[in-house]
């Protein structure tokens, strides 16, 4: 069976892009606090004793999202300590690395909490960068960036991201994967794995009943619209809260970049200014 890299949490921003590069994933052990940890799942776990499932609108959706996966958006507003998360320095440098060469400017995508509970099956394995149609356009570039804290430790039993190394690479990524290509993103809680867009992975089978916590912030080229729609859950008087670069994270800025080949904006103004201005 394939084997996804570990790197302990010592490890540095040229270290998490090195083995991304070379596998299309990597995990890095204990990556955020355990007090972090201990704190957002306090926050968080009110809205997932309220969460009632969604009617995803079709067999196929359903089947992907999961009949016993809890999925709850809009984390900042849930667990103001998500913050700090998505401003990390060294998810920010991973994104630099990633994103930013492609648009200046990226911004996060969405921000969920995936839960699988017993009984869930293991969804198809798929690229997330498949959601736009620039994907088509642009099969070289990024569109996405996804990161996955484990909220709770994740094992081959209880759901355990499947993982396939190297698909990032491959010719045709729709092409049948071999059993042995797929690997299992087994970790400890707090630790996290890196999964840019065009790298083949989806949710485990849970098989014995403990639920599966996942923490995602998932990033993207800052001209793309978002999966998730941040202001229908927060406000301005909660982004005064936040530093200016989570304002810019969560689309609270004006999108305008001009250097030659990418040459772009004004997008998202207010007034015909920045939002910048109402934080002034």
């Amino acid at each position: 069976m394939a084997e996804i890299t570990h790197l302990s949490c010592d490890c540095s921003v040229e270290d998490i892009v090195s083995v991304v590069e070379e596998n299309g994933a990597v995990i890095v052990d204990d990556f955020v606090s355990q007090e972090w940890l201990e704190e957002f799942n306090t926050q968080v776990q009110t809205s997932i004793d309220e969460y009632e499932p969604y009617d995803y609108g079709g067999r196929e959706a359903a089947e992907f999202m999961g009949y016993q996966t809890v999925r709850i958006g809009g984390l900042i507003s849930k667990a103001p300590c998500y913050a700090d998360l998505i401003s990390d320095p060294r998810l920010l440098g991973v994104m630099d690395h990633f994103l930013k060469p492609h648009c200046g400017q990226y911004r996060l995508n969405s921000s969920e909490v995936i839960e699988i509970h017993g009984g869930e099956t293991a969804q198809e394995l798929h690229i997330d960068d498949m959601i736009w149609p620039a994907h088509y356009w642009r099969p070289d570039c990024i569109l996405q960036f996804n990161v996955m804290i484990a909220g709770t430790d994740f094992t081959e039993s209880n759901g355990a991201t499947q993982v396939v190394p190297g698909s990032h690479k491959w010719d045709d990524v729709w092409r049948e994967v071999k059993p042995e290509e797929i690997a299992r993103a087994t970790m400890k809680a707090g630790s996290a794995v890196f999964i840019p867009g065009k790298t083949l992975h989806g949710g485990g089978a849970n098989t014995n009943g403990v639920a599966r916590r996942a923490i995602v912030a998932s990033y993207l080229l800052g001209f793309l619209r978002a999966q998730e729609n941040p202001y229908l859950h927060t406000s301005v008087e909660m982004a005064k809260t936040w530093s200016p670069e989570v304002r810019t994270l969560m689309g609270y800025d004006l999108y305008a970049y001009y250097d030659g080949e990418m040459d772009a904006g004004p997008l998202g103004y207010y007034n015909y200014r920045s939002p910048s201005t109402l934080f002034e």
